[in-house]
């Protein structure tokens, strides 16, 4: 499980030209409706080619850098190879291997003067001045931490795909806060609005990534935590990221490449670049979106 081989890789991008169920409604990509939808969402302001799998895409607010995730290897291996590059807000790289000699890195937050970063069983604590890791830290039982989202009081959350739990640092130690059979693959989380939003990748997860049951966002208390499902965010997807601008919440699919708004009791698919449509970033108005298995990200316009 979880190797890019030819035939999987194949398989992903086969799926991501067909016909989708997404909670009861069959949604059928096609270059018209792709089309149709990059014009629902924005204008596309820039790419950053030749990167190497790109995952997550962060935003340091107060000045604008961009910070991206590398894998570059296979998502679970141990390799060494992993790195974090750096941007400006204008698409310019300014350093390829800005942090380095990680393993599998993906998903980002930062807090304070820190960037964390989930990296299979550890979670690295890097200096966003220097870009040196300054701490590491380990969660011997996780399989793949994720995601990593922060609350306002500096509380820290990593969601676990492959473990199927969701870890926050306590005491200065990752300890598993939450688990359940109803939730086996969290991917993307997002402190939102005093709550916990967690995106569910789906139910039963074959070798290819696809699941017998689409993933459902989620939205948990953490006075008391319990999963409860966004009602536009239903079976939506297998999926990935999931950001906020203003009252709308943005979510990607990786295995159809689709992302989609859920605002009010709406949802709908408002761009569809194609599979790997990983953990998207926001700032302000603008979407970043890692395109992983074309090793490019893209930062789009969101119009308003």
């Amino acid at each position: 499980m979880f190797q890019y081989t030819h035939d999987v890789i194949h398989s992903v991008k086969r799926l991501a030209q067909g016909a989708l169920i997404a909670g009861g409604v069959a949604l059928v990509s096609s270059p018209l409706m792709a089309a149709t939808a990059e014009n629902r969402l924005g204008t596309e302001q820039w790419s950053i080619e030749n990167l190497d799998q790109p995952e997550s895409v962060v935003i340091e607010h107060q000045t604008g850098r961009v910070f991206i995730s590398n894998i570059n290897g296979q998502p679970m291996a141990l390799n060494g190879k992993g790195y974090i590059s750096l941007a400006d807000q204008n698409g310019n790289l300014l350093k390829k291997q800005w942090a380095k000699g990680m393993d599998a890195p993906k998903g980002m937050a930062i807090a304070g003067s820190y960037l964390y970063v989930a990296d299979m069983q550890r979670l690295h604590i890097v200096d966003l001045k220097t870009g040196e890791t300054v701490k590491q830290l380990t969660a011997a039982n996780a399989k793949m931490l994720n995601d990593v989202t922060a609350a306002p009081d500096g509380t820290v959350y990593i969601s676990d795909m492959a473990g199927g739990g969701i870890y926050r640092i306590q005491d200065d130690t990752l300890e598993l806060w939450f688990s359940s059979d109803q939730l086996p693959h969290p991917n993307g989380v997002l402190w939102h609005q005093g709550s916990l939003l967690v995106a569910g990748w789906g139910i039963s997860m074959h070798s290819d990534f696809t699941t017998d049951q689409p993933g459902t966002l989620y939205q948990m208390d953490i006075s008391n935590p319990a999963l409860k499902a966004v009602p536009t965010g239903y079976q939506l997807g297998n999926l990935d990221g999931v950001v906020a601008i203003n009252d709308a919440l943005y979510v990607s699919d990786w295995i159809s490449g689709e992302l989609f708004v859920l605002e009010g009791k709406e949802r709908r698919k408002v761009l569809s670049p194609g599979a790997g449509l990983a953990d998207i970033g926001v700032s302000g108005n603008t979407l970043y979106a890692p395109m992983m298995m074309d090793n490019r990200v893209v930062a789009w316009q969101v119009a308003q």
